[in-house]
């Protein structure tokens, strides 16, 4: 799989909503779930959740990193699960 890279050569993971309803999105590097309601998925940033109403995905190409749905999209929300964030957030509570 080839990443788009910015000129800083850190990969890119592009986010564009257009009205709510159409997601295109890239940098994806694999969809962890989805339902008519919730997709999960990894990008080259970090683990991505969309949250929303009748999700469909039109277009899927992991090759390339590309995602297309549709629906009523409600959210969107990185979420940090790398070991190091896991093992803060544990000192934190242990503390």
């Amino acid at each position: 799989m080839s990443d788009i890279r910015s000129t800083t050569n850190k990969p890119v993971n592009n986010i564009v909503l257009n009205s709510r309803e159409k997601l295109s999105i890239n940098g994806v590097k694999e969809i962890l779930n989805f339902d008519e309601n919730n997709v999960n998925l990894k990008t080259v940033c970090g683990d991505l959740c969309i949250d929303g109403e009748n999700i469909r995905i039109n277009v899927l190409n992991i090759e390339k990193g590309e995602l297309e749905m549709y629906g009523k999209i409600i959210g969107v929300n990185y979420i940090d699960t790398t070991e190091a964030d896991r093992r803060s957030l544990l000192s934190r509570i242990f503390k």
